[in-house]
């Protein structure tokens, strides 16, 4: 796999630069403190650039001690792109960079957070943002020494060029190779192996598209296709723990027993909103996990995976619950 389609930063002047500025005593390590202090944020490494979230949504993306980037929809008022001011969005987002810029990375945080909060209630209408939550809640409540499960990573896309990129029959829109994505990466603590989480909450996503059985057979045909696909993804997320590790951002006795295969699992969290009984939704799911309702390769690869199970309110990750 190339270093450029992969975690961490690499033999590159922009890379090695961006850091050593996040490092001890480099001029991003007070945001890398401020991450760690804020129960609301985390931090993800990404290939030469850093992800910073807040409940699940991306509020930085930082390529550079100086510079950021960052979703200029999250200043839009409108649900229609064509009555919006892209000039004034213009004057948020400038605003936004230059308090970056600055140093002011409370201010930035706030700003931004705020902004995209208010686009996901106004713009998309709550459309997706109870899953990025659960899935962004789960991450912070699963830190090393409070779960059963380590976090590790989230939202990671397939590329295209990668060593374990998709080789299944479905294509794009366009007839191109898809992009699967993983919800959240995690250890278990018990044996060290490496733990691919797919995140369910409600019962209108399971089927079909990007349905459950759709998730197993993206797994199957990228990292799990076969011993060189999942040693690849091993080493990368191996790579992860050493550079969270040197931030600070995981102790130094984790580590990915990379003796073991990549295990692929589900979470399902009940959801209140579904109007169907807790019972009624963990045998929904397993209706659309285990039947015979994939046509796509004739294979339901999501027969018999673990699924871990989760109350409204719970987002700790347990195997025995």
């Amino acid at each position: 796999m190339s270093d450029f389609h992969k975690r961490g930063f690499h033999n590159t002047p922009a890379g090695s630069k961006l850091y050593k500025a996040l490092k001890d005593n480099g001029v991003l390590s007070p945001l890398v403190d401020m991450v760690k202090s804020n129960k609301d944020l985390t931090l993800e490494i990404r290939d030469n650039y850093i992800n910073i979230y807040h409940k699940g949504g991306s509020v930085a993306k930082i390529t550079s001690p100086r510079s950021v980037e960052l979703n200029k929809n999250y200043f839009r008022c409108y649900k229609d792109k064509s009555k919006e001011d892209w000039n004034a969005v213009d004057i948020e987002v400038k605003k936004a960079k230059l308090l970056f810029k600055a140093g002011k990375y409370q201010e930035y945080i706030d700003f931004v957070k705020n902004a995209m909060l208010h686009y996901w209630k106004i713009v998309l209408e709550g459309k997706g943002e109870e899953e990025k939550t659960t899935q962004h809640q789960i991450c912070l409540s699963n830190t090393y020494g409070h779960s059963e499960y380590t976090q590790l990573d989230v939202e990671y896309e397939v590329s295209t060029e990668s060593t374990f990129k998709y080789s299944g029959l479905r294509r794009t829109e366009k007839g191109g190779i898809p992009s699967p994505r993983f919800d959240i990466i995690t250890i278990r603590n018990s044996d060290h192996r490496l733990c691919i989480i797919e995140l369910k909450k409600g019962t209108d996503a399971l089927a079909g598209e990007s349905g459950v059985q759709e998730h197993a057979e993206s797994y199957h045909n990228t990292v799990g296709l076969n011993d060189d696909t999942q040693k690849a993804f091993l080493e990368e997320m191996q790579g992860v723990v050493t550079i969270k590790q040197s931030l600070h951002l995981l102790p130094k006795d984790v580590f990915i027993d990379q003796s073991l295969a990549p295990e692929y699992l589900f979470a399902y969290q009940y959801s209140s909103s579904d109007k169907n009984t807790w019972e009624s939704q963990q045998n929904t799911f397993l209706y659309y996990q285990n039947g015979t309702l994939y046509k796509l390769d004739k294979v339901n690869h999501a027969k018999g995976m673990k699924v871990l199970w989760l109350e409204e309110n719970d987002f700790t990750l347990k195997d025995h619950c």
